[in-house]
């Protein structure tokens, strides 16, 4: 059977597709050469997949500036809703408060629904614009003695918008409230600075910026900062000990960690350094301003996001992730038309953020999102815009 032409790609929001060569290298080499477990033997091979796997917490230490300083407080997760879960099970307590937004993706959204429903927490959510940006003001109104953590998420997945996170982080540190940033979407794509932003615990996910496989992912963990462990098992270390283990990383891993898996994140993150962020966001930048200048006369397109700004242009606080509708037509059934008439990979309906539409205006059906990658062109937006132009005066 011949298999199926890859489509255009614009669904990077979602997972970074196609990886880079090097990552499928590192992943096969690593399946061939060295796919034991880490850390549960003294032969020479798995002592040297621990030391690339310890090489890589200090990596990523290093690239998210964690001030911890410590590399055993990089821990892995399978992806950001995993370390997400890690983060919030394991420092929410009993009576405590959580302040979230209406932009959170439900790896946010469900974990507190969850234990609000179990009576252990209560929660409120911040307030979103039109341009799907939150005021940091509100933090401080929503304040209650028993705050105990704020998440947030860095960038909408849904518009793109960043979010004031440095103003929010200062607003917790000076009250001593825990801030969990959500960096999904920013991880790779945009600069993501713990310090900077006055971060203290970090989730993220592999396989989106950083152009990793899917499966990874991880949470810094912050100085000063205590994870309840949520989850118990085997680390290879002192298994003697009938209680899990306390100190980092083994106090939030349990089990054989996804170590091919790793590799190709390794792999991803050299190709991340080598471009460097700042220069693929710009080049991104102008992919994503090439397709709103090539759609702008559309009267029933409707780009959500960007509030009453004219002309439409991708700001400095914006992602290349851009959504749409066009009247008449609902997003599912532009979505079917982008992929059978254009062969377009775009993501349509609510993108796992159900509040955030409300915000925008775009629920309940939601919206057609194209989200950029390193590996979209000029070729792929002209396409893009076509398809729109053309499914609009259909």
């Amino acid at each position: 059977m011949t298999p199926p032409a890859l489509p255009v790609y614009l669904d990077n929001a979602a997972t970074s597709f196609p990886k880079p060569p090097e990552v499928v290298q590192a992943m096969v080499h690593h399946l061939q050469t060295a796919a034991v477990n880490p850390g549960r033997s003294g032969y020479d091979l798995a002592l040297a997949l621990g030391q690339d796997l310890d090489l890589l917490r200090r990596r990523l230490m290093v690239f998210f500036n964690n001030p911890a300083r410590d590399p055993d407080r990089t821990v892995f997760c399978s992806n950001a809703t995993a370390a997400l879960n890690t983060a919030i099970g394991g420092v929410c307590r009993p009576g405590d408060h959580v302040i979230a937004s209406v932009l959170e993706h439900n790896s946010v959204l469900r974990p507190l629904h969850e234990l609000a429903r179990r009576g252990i927490i209560s929660y409120d959510l911040l307030d979103a614009d039109r341009r799907g940006l939150i005021d940091p003001g509100q933090v401080v109104k929503l304040l209650r003695p028993e705050t105990r953590l704020v998440v947030l998420t860095h960038a909408s997945n849904v518009c793109g918008r960043i979010q004031p996170a440095a103003a929010v982080g200062r607003i917790c540190r000076e009250r001593g409230v825990i801030f969990l940033l959500d960096a999904a979407q920013t991880a790779g794509s945009h600069p993501v600075d713990m310090e900077k932003l006055h971060v203290d615990l970090l989730a993220f996910t592999g396989h989106k910026g950083l152009l990793g496989p899917t499966g990874t992912g991880g949470l810094l963990v912050g100085p000063g900062v205590k994870v309840t462990s949520t989850r118990w098992g085997g680390t290879g270390v002192r298994s003697d000990q009938p209680g899990h283990l306390e100190e980092y990383p083994y106090r939030l891993e349990a089990g054989t960690l996804n170590a091919v898996g790793l590799a190709g994140l390794a792999a991803g993150l050299d190709q991340v350094e080598k471009e460097t962020v700042k220069k693929r966001a710009a080049r991104e930048k102008q992919l994503a301003d090439r397709l709103l200048q090539r759609t702008a006369d559309l009267d029933t397109l409707t780009w959500h996001g960007f509030g009453d700004q004219r002309p439409l242009a991708l700001e400095d606080d914006q992602l290349p992730v851009l959504s749409l509708t066009l009247a008449g037509l609902s997003p599912a059934k532009v979505g079917m038309f982008m992929d059978a008439d254009y062969n377009l990979a775009v993501r349509t309906g609510l993108l796992c953020a159900p509040l955030a539409h409300r915000a925008l205006g775009t629920a309940p059906e939601g919206t057609v999102r194209l989200s950029l990658g390193p590996f979209s062109t000029e070729e792929h937006i002209d396409l893009a815009a076509r398809a729109l132009r053309e499914i609009a005066k259909a």
